[in-house]
């Protein structure tokens, strides 16, 4: 075995972030590791890599411990590593980018043989073309090739690819995974993280999924794709029948609502690193419209986008009629929009009325603020009862309740949810939803960014389905929920 993790562990405070996790890798062969955000995934990398100690357990490369190692130390071991994002010199040659960290690894005595062995990896990757333009030059792809480059020049026994394809258009994903494939050709040991389930299940001889830092599942891709677990995992279970019998219950939003918001033929991303392609969307005034797609589709980047804490590359975004897309992120809120961020970011030392109070000092909010205390306070009467307690000691249900609330406190007519469930109980998820659901039938209309298809589904009055950064399908609740092809739009295989 070229890898073995034996019960690796790794705690963040209360948190176990990987708990006893145990998997090998036989040389020559591709090891996939998939699982929501939040899983482990990144964490496992950086543990192999040394970026932090373990809390119990052991990893071996081909035999010999390495867990204890500093990152560079496991690096001259033989490991090579690519980032989602890459991270070259920028003002530095395609070529030089190679030869320093060659130099550095001590693979070689002389520039001159540095650059060879450099020249030869650029020709593998298909950029030797290009080894003498400074790398700011470059477009994504090439600027992927030139991570990939930058680990092999090392010359690995042990490839991780971190999310590699992350950002890449359909024909340059296909590009990547062919150019990956003819390294699995020449007998290069992998270990692919990687949200674009097409990809890793086209690469991977096996695969890992993890789900709560814990292996859940093992086996080959077919096995995968079949296992019930992680179906549950990907798509969702389903609500208890409290909060679809609430649903139910709700009013419908009449049948030609105004549009509250509207995305249009909207691209966007990080720099040059391109996440968003052409992606339209409505918003009806007073519905639940639902975002879904796995971890790295884009829901985050567009929510980011539309509260403008992103810019557009093009499109345009229109808010109660109103062009927003040159507003600054700070006067969005003042508009009516607010958003209960993924990960709920409290002030962690500030209790939790001091945590709600902070988000009723907009102007269209501030003259009303004890009332809409009191209302939250209503919905959440936990939260009335722990008024006092600092936030960082309250539970990840009670938090999330904060964070609802939090948005409430700015009046808004528009709440965008993002990843409203992300590491809570069934049971405190089905709590949240009662309450969004609640919150609608009071005349907010909300946005719903979730993994959980079938949770979702029970709660929306319609859903875009998002894949690769594009809309991959939309429709009425009603008709999503009988739609076959929502697995396969959801999965992208």
């Amino acid at each position: 075995m070229i890898l073995e993790l034996k019960n690796v562990t790794k705690r963040f405070g209360a948190v176990t972030a990987v708990d006893s996790v145990s998997v090998s890798i036989s040389e020559g062969k591709t090891l996939g590791v998939m699982g929501p955000n939040g899983s482990g995934k990144t964490t496992l990398l950086n543990l192999i890599m040394g970026v932090y100690q373990l809390d119990n357990g052991e990893i071996r490369l081909a035999g010999k411990k390495i867990n204890g190692l500093q990152a560079d130390a496991i690096s001259r071991q033989g490991i090579g590593r690519t980032y989602q994002i890459p991270q070259p010199f920028l003002r530095m040659t395609v070529l030089e980018n190679l030869v320093v960290g060659d130099l550095y690894g001590g693979a070689h005595r002389s520039v001159r043989t540095a650059r060879m062995n450099g020249l030869g990896v650029l020709d593998r990757v298909g950029l030797s073309a290009k080894a003498e333009l400074e790398a700011r030059q470059l477009g994504l792809l090439d600027l992927k090739r030139l991570e990939l480059a930058r680990a092999l020049s090392l010359k690995p026994r042990l490839l991780l690819l971190d999310e590699i394809a992350a950002g890449l258009v359909e024909a340059e994903v296909a590009e990547l995974q062919k150019l990956i494939l003819e390294l699995k050709k020449t007998g290069l040991t992998i270990l692919i993280i990687e949200h674009i389930l097409s990809v890793i299940f086209g690469l991977s001889d096996r695969i890992m999924v993890l789900d709560f830092g814990q292996k859940v599942a093992q086996g080959t891709p077919r096995e995968i794709e079949e296992d019930r677990t992680v179906q549950e995992i990907y798509l969702g279970t389903k609500s208890d029948k409290r909060v679809v019998e609430a649903k139910m219950d709700q009013p419908t939003a009449p049948e030609h609502s105004k549009s509250l918001l509207s995305v249009r033929n909207l691209d966007s991303g990080y720099g040059n690193f391109q996440v968003l392609f052409d992606v339209s969307l409505e918003v009806p005034a007073g519905e639940i419209v639902g975002l879904i797609g796995v971890n790295g589709a884009g829901k985050s980047t567009l929510i980011k986008t539309i509260t403008r804490q992103l810019p557009l590359k093009a499109g345009r975004i229109v808010f109660d009629g109103k062009d927003i897309s040159g507003t600054k992120p700070f006067d969005v809120v003042g508009l009516g929009i607010a958003q209960c961020i993924e990960g709920r970011k409290l002030f962690p030392d500030f209790t939790v009325e001091e945590n709600l109070e902070i988000a009723a000092y907009c102007r269209r909010a501030r003259s009303r603020r004890q009332t809409t205390l009191k209302e939250v306070y209503e919905l959440f009467p936990r939260l009335a009862e722990r008024r006092r307690q600092v936030a960082s000691t309250l539970s990840g249900g009670e938090q999330q309740m904060v964070a609802i609330g939090r948005a409430l406190m700015a009046r808004p007519e528009l709440i965008i949810f993002d990843e409203l469930s992300l590491g809570l109980a069934p049971i405190v998820i089905d709590l949240l939803y009662e309450a969004i659901i609640k919150i609608n039938g009071l005349g907010t209309t909300i946005v719903l960014v979730e993994q959980n298809v079938h949770r979702s589904l029970e709660v929306v009055d319609r859903a875009y389905i998002i894949e690769r950064g594009r809309i991959a399908l939309s429709g009425t609740a009603e008709e999503l929920s009988r739609d076959e092809h929502v697995k396969e739009a959801y999965f992208g295989l």
